[in-house]
């Protein structure tokens, strides 16, 4: 397990997990690494709207500069954003300053390498070997310099409307930015397609990021989208990196429908490379029902979209994606991107002619029950390991007789075990979920 990287970079509370001196030492570690493959190496650095973005940024620049790398900064702007931009730019890598979804408390460093790509694990242990033995990182004598690029936006709004190949001017639709990134973009993005839209969550104040909106809380477009005459509504996280979407009744259409309605739309234009879909093992599986009553394969991975970019691009496949509304539509970005993904999912409606409401009928989902256990990263390990609660994991999984399945997880960017419990019988499941939360707690207080 590493010791500062989770599955999405380095990510935690700010002042605790985060601090200054960890930033500076990651980034001049990472600045020594690029250094030996390229001398004048140069990274670009975007954040979202968090208050603690000043810190870190300062934090950051000064490492990478004490490290002789150039850095150019771009600014407020999506995850994808920055992933596009690393190889338009011309730079050797690209640093997000985000906590993605997270409250503003939280905040995190993702490094993408050129494409667009996040660090393989091998190159994070790496940075952390150097973080923790910093005297190696030696100050040069030509220090790196910083500048701005605050255009640099132009280029991937551009970038991203080109996928829209249908006419949306018909649409009326609901955005909640989430305080976030694309409050810096999003009217860009849907003023220059002709759709007619109104935006909430798009007054970030360094705090309200997440804050009972955008994709962790969609009560809150649920609840807006049945004021107005909208066709759909969309909701991004923080950095905007996911997107889901609710219908004008507001019920929700979570990443697998979304996924259902693309990958049909590819198929249907002969684009569905492979008629491959690649999900996760946390798609429920009513999806690959309907993708194999389509025609369309569907290959799981680990959860993570990091994961889903690996097998797609070793197998040649150009969709992918998880539940919780990370699409990656490969033709266009190596990260999820959830304007991107509103766009494709509009154009999918559009071919099909396809309401919102037929979105959220695509497929019946299977019952599930998600629940978390709080646990540390030692408690998780050692739960992991743990015989007797594997076994009442095991126990649990016979009743559904091969008709259903459970899952364990331990979160890689919050204290939490997670398990999902999925079956056809609602009532099935969640006495199935109740009894194995219990045990669970039972299980960590026992052990420890």
């Amino acid at each position: 397990m590493s010791k500062y990287f989770g599955t999405d970079g380095i990510r935690g509370v700010v002042g605790k997990a985060i601090t200054p001196e960890l930033a500076f030492r990651c980034a001049a570690s990472c600045g020594y690494l690029l250094k030996q493959s390229n001398p004048r190496a140069k990274i670009i650095l975007g954040s979202d709207t968090r208050i603690s973005k000043g810190m870190l940024t300062g934090a950051i620049i000064s490492g990478f500069c004490y490290s002789g790398v150039n850095v150019i900064d771009i600014g407020i702007l999506p995850t994808p954003a920055l992933a596009f931009l690393i190889d338009r730019m011309g730079a050797d890598a690209g640093v997000m300053i985000s906590a993605s979804h997270n409250p503003y408390e939280y905040n995190g460093i993702k490094i993408l390498t050129k494409g667009g790509i996040k660090l393989p694990d091998e190159k994070e242990d790496e940075i952390e070997a150097l973080m923790d033995d910093f005297d190696t990182v030696r100050p040069v004598k030509d220090l790196g310099s910083l500048s701005y690029n605050h255009k640099a936006k132009d280029f991937y709004l551009e970038h991203i409307k080109t996928a829209c190949e249908m006419d949306l001017s018909a649409y009326t639709v609901l955005i909640d930015c989430s305080n976030g990134a694309t409050s810096n973009t999003a009217a860009d993005v849907f003023t220059d397609l002709d759709v007619k839209f109104d935006l909430l969550g798009h007054h970030p104040n360094g705090t309200n990021i997440n804050d009972g909106c955008g994709s962790t809380h969609m009560e809150y477009i649920s609840s807006r989208i049945r004021e107005g005459k909208y066709d759909i509504g969309f909701a991004f996280d923080g950095d905007a990196d996911r997107c889901l979407a609710v219908d004008s009744a507001g019920r929700v259409i979570d990443g697998d429908k979304i996924l259902a309605v693309i990958a049909m739309y590819l198929k249907e234009q002969g684009r569905l490379k492979k008629d491959t879909l690649v999900a996760t093992v946390m798609s429920n599986l009513a999806l690959i029902e309907k993708m194999e009553q389509n025609g369309i394969k569907v290959p799981c991975t680990k959860v993570g979209d990091r994961y889903v970019l690996e097998e797609m691009m070793a197998k040649d496949y150009v969709l992918g994606g998880e539940h919780s509304g990370h699409i990656i539509f490969l033709e266009k970005a190596t990260t999820g991107d959830g304007q991107l993904t509103a766009i494709m999912l509009l154009c999918a409606m559009a071919y099909f002619g396809m309401t919102s409401e037929d979105v959220y009928n695509v497929f019946t989902p299977y019952p599930q029950y998600l629940f978390n256990v709080t646990a540390n990263d030692l408690q998780k390990r050692k739960l992991m390991e743990d015989e007797a609660f594997l076994s009442n994991v095991k126990k649990a999984e016979e009743i559904f007789k091969g008709k259903g399945r459970i899952l364990v997880r331990p979160s890689g960017t919050e204290p939490y075990i997670r398990i999902l419990v999925e079956g056809k019988n609602q009532s099935e499941v969640e006495a199935t979920a109740r009894d194995l939360k219990a045990s669970t707690e039972i299980r960590l207080e026992q052990i420890f």
